[in-house]
Order: structure tokens, then sequence, then C-alpha cells
């Protein structure tokens, strides 16, 4: 029988941004797969009518082709007291229920989350002022890279005997991981939901219609609880493996549990790039986001890049608005990729696991942690538990701090006359070699714990992944007020991949001549962000928004997709009548009605791009840290020659930027590689870009902005062949 893990979220999770590729792939051969609905998620309080709030949520679907079986990943995050946790899922089949690691979940979130590929340029029309001093003292100039160390590193039998009462059935219980569950079945809302509330499931009366709504349709329950000593901590994702069932969220029991605009990550894999009938997909506009100096998370790049990778720190904001301007029911396609892709998703799938067999005892740990690369987190601490008992050894520090507390002291050991004992002030916790050595454990076990616990499933899942021909990553916000439909899924295998990264060309500008920190004023730089298909802009601040995107839209486009043929594009103005008209849409029939007139879109035209700057002085004395050159006088050009020889003439800081070429291409002081001439609004057409001389072997892809601005035109392409044939 095959093995299946469910994975679980961090405590963060980013509902992030894609483009509408829209651009034609390669046909598929192979027929659709259409699934049952199932996989839904609701802790209940325990105060009646009242609900422990579901802020988060990650979901897995895929199907096992060897098999023929449907494999569920869920999970929630949930912060509340252990004896409080419940959890009740609809689903449309008997499954078998286990547990498996959130490490899956991270690494999709690591390779398949939609994240921006900032391209650092020169700065524009810069001069350094202390070329004209003898002496000085330079502060440190913005460098456009992360700062060190802010980038992320990196069953029971479920065909137990069904017992029947008079209302409810119990076709199976068990326990896995930390859970104790139950599958229940009945045909009354109200039976069913008195026989959760006698167990602990505290089930608000709003729920009843939804659970009977479950029950018409002949869908099952599995009801899940915290056994007894599991706490909060050891919260695992759920896993359901059934025979064939369809990609479904029912968001309208969420609904009962859920906090306003909640994250909602969805994976699927399938034989084509996977849609939502009856929601809308949207397209988060960029000039909304913000990503000068601090406003933004620095994270590694999906693929092979030599640029850095940022997540705006407004962008769940902006997502949430762009889906409220498609009425509340809307879908972001993140990325779409290949399964084979996805085969290798984490570099744990790497880790040397004999080195950690050779361990026998804490002090050994402590030395091979700093350089294992191991991670150090709650699921980890949990996983390795069993074997190395650190809640008995050090029970008034959880596990996960007493690794990382391990770590850190092996890391101070390694330093040079460094005392033997090892402080921790904060805990009131002191660490000795010789206290550690007696502390002994078996290695090999570790290993196993290791193995069978985060890398198995790592495996397990880029096997399930490597089959499907794709996998789409889609992520919404959303509140409980507009929990009102549950998503349908399917499948159109002509719409094309979607590159996790969106590629903006980022660098710093000084409009006078000379950068803004010889002033000590960081509030006066400014910087140019340039994004292919829409155009370039000087933005002077801490935050790249300002007022010229004020009235922006917060989407680019707002699209409806179905199995076949290009998205199409849906007018702001018709968003509430097509909303009300796909409702009941269903996989294999058009999700818009045939007598359903729909209206081109006007495209969005963004502000008029700006040239470069090539204003060049008056050059400007520092205000302090300078003894200026002999000769040099304020409001001129310091003499050519340095204290170094170097040449700080006319041309000391470039060439005029006005004979450099079109915008954004040249920098005013040495020159871009990737001239071209902007668009003034979205287009689809417009001169390649020359090849970057750094990373030539990295643009095997076209940008994915150049798939929004195809998105654009192929969506009223498809509106006016709709309308012929109507």
């Amino acid at each position: 029988m095959l093995k299946f893990w469910t994975v679980s979220a961090r405590h963060r999770l980013v509902a992030g941004t894609v483009a509408v590729a829209a651009s034609v792939a390669a046909q598929f051969a192979s027929p659709q797969t259409v699934f049952a609905c199932g996989g839904c998620f609701s802790p209940p309080s325990p105060i009646p009518d009242q609900t422990v709030v579901q802020d988060a949520e990650r979901v897995l679907f895929v199907r096992d082709e060897k098999t023929k079986k449907s494999i569920v990943w869920v999970e929630v995050r949930y912060s509340g007291l252990a004896k409080d946790f419940g959890w009740v899922l609809p689903v449309p089949k008997l499954p078998v229920v286990g547990v498996g690691s959130r490490v899956v979940f991270d690494a999709l979130d690591g390779r398949m989350r939609m994240r921006y590929s900032v391209k650092q340029r020169p700065a524009e029309n810069c001069r350094d002022p202390y070329e004209g001093c003898k002496e000085q003292y330079q502060p440190n100039v913005f460098s456009g890279r992360p700062p060190s160390g802010s980038a992320d590193t990196a069953s029971a039998d479920a065909s137990a005997t069904a017992t029947k009462g008079a209302e409810v059935e119990v076709l199976a219980s068990g326990t896995t991981g930390p859970y104790d569950y139950v599958v229940i079945k009945g045909n009354e809302a109200t039976a069913l939901s008195k026989w959760l509330n006698d167990r602990g499931y505290s089930t608000p009366a709003k729920a009843t219609p939804i659970i009977q709504s479950h029950a018409n349709m002949g869908h099952l329950f599995v009801a899940i609880k915290l056994a007894n000593g599991s706490g909060v901590e050891a919260i695992r994702p759920v896993t359901l493996e059934m025979q064939d069932a369809e990609p479904c969220v029912p968001l309208r029991l969420t609904s009962i549990a859920a906090a306003e605009d909640m994250n909602v990550i969805v994976t699927v894999g399938g034989v084509g790039r996977a849609i939502v009938k009856n929601y809308f997909d949207v397209v988060p506009n960029p000039m909304r986001m913000s990503f000068a100096n601090e406003n933004f998370q620095y994270v590694p790049c999906s693929g092979p890049t030599k640029y850095d990778c940022r997540i705006p720190k407004n962008m769940q904001q902006v997502a949430a608005a762009a889906i409220d301007e498609a009425a509340g029911h809307a879908f972001i396609t993140e990325s779409v990729m290949t399964g084979a892709a996805l085969k290798e998703m984490s570099p744990l799938q790497k880790f040397n696991l004999q080195n950690l067999s050779k361990l026998k005892n804490y002090d050994e740990l402590a030395a091979y942690l700093p350089q294992s690369g191991l991670p150090i987190s709650d699921e980890i601490a949990e996983t390795l538990e069993p074997t190395l008992q650190l809640k008995k050894n050090f029970p008034k520090v959880t596990p996960v701090q007493m690794l990382a507390n391990l770590r850190s002291c092996g890391q101070y050991w390694t330093m040079a006359f460094g005392p033997p004992d090892c402080v921790l002030a904060g805990q009131n916790l002191t660490l000795t070699h010789a206290e550690l050595l007696k502390i002994g454990f078996d290695g090999v076990a570790l290993a196993k714990d290791m193995k069978t616990g985060i890398i198995d499933p790592l495996f397990t899942v880029g096997e399930l992944l490597g089959q499907s021909g794709k996998v789409t990553r889609l992520a919404m916000r959303i509140s409980p007020d507009e929990m009102d439909r549950d998503p349908v899924f399917a499948f159109n295998p002509t719409l094309p991949d979607v590159i996790p990264e969106r590629t903006v060309e980022f660098n710093q500008v000084c409009p006078t001549g000379w950068y803004a920190w010889s002033d000590g004023d960081s509030q006066l730089q400014s910087y140019r962000i340039s994004i292919d298909g829409l155009g370039t802009w000087v933005f002077t601040g801490n935050n790249a928004v300002d007022s010229r995107f004020k009235d922006a839209p917060a989407a680019l486009v707002t699209v409806i997709q179905e199995e076949t043929g290009n998205p199409i594009a849906i007018a702001q103005g018709q968003i509430a009548v097509v909303d009300q008209a796909i409702i009941g849409a269903k996989p294999g029939s058009s999700s818009l009605p045939k007598d359903l007139t729909i209206k081109a879109p006007a495209p969005w035209t963004p502000p008029k791009s700006e040239p470069l700057y090539v204003k060049l002085g008056p050059w400007k004395k520092p205000n302090q840290w300078c003894t200026p050159k002999e000769g040099w006088v304020n409001g001129q050009l310091p003499p050519k020659t340095t204290a170094t020889g170097g040449d700080a003439g006319t041309d000391g800081g470039g060439a005029d930027a006005a004979t450099s070429g079109n915008v954004p291409g040249i920098d005013a002081a040495g020159g871009w590689d990737d001239a071209q001439t902007p668009a003034a609004q979205p287009s689809a057409g417009g001169s390649p870009a020359k090849s970057d001389s750094s990373c030539t072997a990295n643009r095997t892809a076209p940008s994915a902005w150049l798939s929004v601005v195809a998105a654009l035109a192929l969506a009223s392409l498809a509106l006016s062949r709709r309308r012929q044939r109507s």
C-alpha cells in the first residue's frame, strides 16, 4: 500500500501574486481526470456558538497514477490550547488517514511561491562627492544586497468494521501520529452535530445547514483531536488517501472558523494547468507594491539566478485588494511547472544521514549541529524527540529551544580562547562539555527518525508530483462572508507554465548628480523601477508606491479560465454579473452562459515612463568627513587628479546619459546590457532585450511580465472570437 504524507505550513504564510500567462503551450494527449470533492477544515471551540479562528490553510491534491488513488494533504494554522483543538473534514469516500511532515509544504513554498527577481542595475546619474576630497571618511552606500543573515537559507487501518448507531455510523477510528480520529457518516446534520458536540467538537449552530449539504451529497466526516499528552506543537498536516476524488476546497464549512483575509494556498497536480471554474483569476498590479529599502523580505530564488529575490511586505494586501475587485471570488495563479521539476524539491533530500547516525551523546550533537545544515524547527525537534528525549533531560526548555541552545553552544566552543562553560543567561541555563557527555542516545535511531519523519515524505511527494503533467499553485485571501461557494477545479492542458519569479529592474537614481547619502538624509534617495511591458519610473523616499499609482487598479487583469482556449478578460463593470453567472460552473461545460455578452475591458494605462536623468551638477561639497582637494570650489567639479591617481574630472562619474540610449537600458555611470525602449502601457509587441552577459545561461524562459502582457492581448482575442461565434 502506498504511503503518503501530509505536510503542514509555517506559522507564517504568504499569499503571493502571480501573472496569468497566456501563450499557448504544447497539447497534452491524455484525457482530463475528474475527481470528486473533498477536504475541509474547521477547528471548533469549546465555547458554544464560538469558534477557534483559523487564519491560514495549505492544501495539496495529487492523483497517484499507479494506484489510481487521490491523495489530499491538509494543513491549518492553529493557536490555542491542545485540549480545545478539533478538526472536522468532509470527504467524499472512506479515507486512509495519516500524518506527514511540514517540510513538504515548506519545500513547495520555496519552489513555487510568487516572488520578484530584482535585477540590481548600476546607479543612474550618480557621482561621489567624496571624489573631491583629499582625505575622507565615506559612509556605507546602499548596495542593493541583503544584509548578512537576512536571507532565508533556505497509519491506522481505515477499513475498521463500521459500528452503526441510530443516526450516526462510525466507519473507522484509530490513532495516527499525534491524533485520535474517527470517520462518521449520517444523513441528518442535527444528529451529526450532536454526536460531535457530545465528544468535544463544539460545532456552532450556523454550521448545521453546511453540514447538511455535505450529508446530502453522501459525504463522510473525519473528526480529529490531539491525543492525550500531545501539545499544539505536535500538530501535523493530515493526509487522506481515497479512491478517485476531485480537487475541491469546501470553503463554506471553513467559513465557520475562518479569520478575515485568510490565506489559502492550493497546490494541484494534474494533466494540465489547474483552473477554478467558479472563481475568477486575477493578476495583481506590481506598481501597487513596494520594493525600495526595507519594504520587502529577501527570499531564495526558486531557480538559478544571480539576482535578488524579494517579497514586498505589502504584497498580501495588494493581493487581497485585487481579489476584492473580483467580488472577493478569485484565485491568483502563482506558478505552474512540470511535475518532473518538483521531483527533487528540497536540499534535505540530500541530507547526510550517515554523519547523524555516528553521534553518541549531546556533546557530539552540539559540535555537529553548527556545520550540519540541519534546520532547527518545532517539527524537527518533535521528530527527533523520541530518541533525544529533550523534554526529559531539559524539562524547563522547549525541545526546539534546546536544539537551538546546543547549536549555539557548539558554535561558541569553536571560538578561540572561549571559556569551557556555555552560559545562556536569558534562560538561566549553563551547559558544559562534562554535562553533555553524560547524556547519551542511539545515533542510528536518531538517523532513522530523521529519515522516516522528514526525508522520506519529501521523496514520496516528489515521486507523486513527478507523475503529474503539471503542478499548479493557486493562492487567495478570503474572508468568511466571501466563503459562499466551494471552488471547483478542472484542467486546461493548453495553457503555459508560469514561472514563480517576476522580473523587476531596480537601480538607485541621483536626480541632482550626487548620492543622496552625502546629505545624511536617506529620505532624499531615489530609485528607478522598470518592468517589461509596463514602463519605468523613479520614486523618491523609502517607499516605492506614490501618488501616481494610488488610483491604479490592484488587479492588472481579471479573467475567466476554461478547460480549452485562452483566458477571457472581464471588464470591471461586469464583475458582479459574471460572478453570479459562474456560481454553478462544473467541469466539462462552459463556465459562462452562452447568452451572456462579455464586454471587452479597457486595459489599465500606466503613467508615462520617465527618461533617464542627465543633470550632473553643480558639484556639491560634502558637509563633513572631507578635506577638499586643492583648488576645489564648492559648486564646481573637483580637480581630476584624485589622491589615488584616478580620474575625477568632468567624466569621472561616467558618460553623459543623454548619449547612452533608451530607457531602461543605459546607466549614466557605465551602461546596462539590457537596453530597450519601454512601453508607455501594456503591449504584446516591442523588440526583445539584449541578453545580459552576466547570466546568459539563465535567460531560458520569457519574462513573466511579458506573459502578463500576452494574457491581456490573448484575452481580448478570445473575447472577439467568442463574439463572432455568438
